[in-house]
């Protein structure tokens, strides 16, 4: 029994290795960095604060604003992309006509960087982007679409567009493995398309789609890429994020110390979305 295990080190040590070097140590410096004050240069400078950040973060208006926005586009952009992921996957599992162009168009998004896809909303939405010679062309007034209005709304759109074949690619993989029995005696039982999918397909993909959930609960509270790009939390804050307010405090304020407490923050909210998966999925229990 001893020598099986140490055979296995070899392999497993380089894993564990990568573990604590590039995850468990950061998030280790960066829990003992919130309960300091630390502008980021010298770390002479460093000094013990406590709780004090967190007692900050209840304060801080900004900040909770900030939470609220999060929380909001966190739980939109979770249900759009589960939405259109899950039912994009089934008209391609069921090769409905076109289902191979329509399989490129989705893919496409994923073969393009957060960064560059903000660039290009960004012009595309902007007071002479196509979007606005659009509508102008029919007749139109041009519309702000990152303007304080409509600028949240819009991060949101934006990134379910960004991230929707992810999604998709997930759920085409756990239809894949779909018993085809299953669906011949829901037909037989004369069950419709629509119970097929209620009565046979989700309760066999619930462990997928929990993960999948987990997945964009996760992505969504440390979202920064496109939100940054697209409207860096403007415009008077409509857009701002944790994440977004995070990289103000850290590297426009210098206050390292307040900016660990939010990444803790946001850990712990990542931390407590993985607990969803542990309900969706054992809920389909049976």
């Amino acid at each position: 029994m001893r020598h099986s295990r140490a055979a296995g080190w070899p392999f497993f040590g380089p894993a564990a290795l990568y573990f604590g070097a590039f995850l468990l140590l950061p998030v280790i410096a960066v829990g003992v960095l919130s309960l300091t004050t630390w502008s980021g240069f010298n770390t002479s400078t460093i000094q013990w604060a406590g709780l004090a950040n967190y007692e900050r973060l209840l304060r801080d208006k900004f900040l909770l604003q900030a939470l609220w926005h999060t929380v909001i586009f966190t739980f939109a952009t979770t249900i759009g992309l589960n939405v259109l992921g899950f039912a994009l996957a089934m008209l391609i599992h069921t090769r409905v006509r076109g289902h191979d162009l329509l399989r490129i168009a989705i893919l496409l998004p994923i073969g393009v960087s957060p960064v560059v896809a903000g660039l290009i909303w960004q012009q595309m939405l902007g007071p002479l982007g196509l979007a606005n010679q659009v509508v102008e062309a029919l007749g139109g007034t041009p519309v702000a679409f990152l303007g304080p209005d409509l600028a949240f709304a819009t991060v949101i759109v934006v990134s379910i567009w960004m991230f929707t074949g992810y999604n998709t690619i997930l759920y085409y993989a756990g239809l894949q493995s779909l018993p085809t029995e299953r669906l011949d005696a829901a037909a037989i039982d004369g069950a419709g398309h629509l119970a097929t999918i209620r009565h046979v397909v989700i309760p066999y993909m619930r462990p997928v789609i929990a993960v999948v959930v987990v997945l964009n609960l996760i992505g969504g509270w440390k979202v920064f890429d496109i939100v940054f790009v697209l409207t860096r939390g403007g415009p008077f804050r409509r857009t701002e994020m944790l994440s977004t307010y995070l990289y103000e405090q850290a590297f426009n304020r210098s206050d390292v110390g307040f900016a660990s407490a939010i990444a803790v923050l946001i850990v712990l909210l990542a931390t407590i979305s993985t607990l969803v998966r542990g309900r969706l999925h054992g809920s389909g229990d049976v």
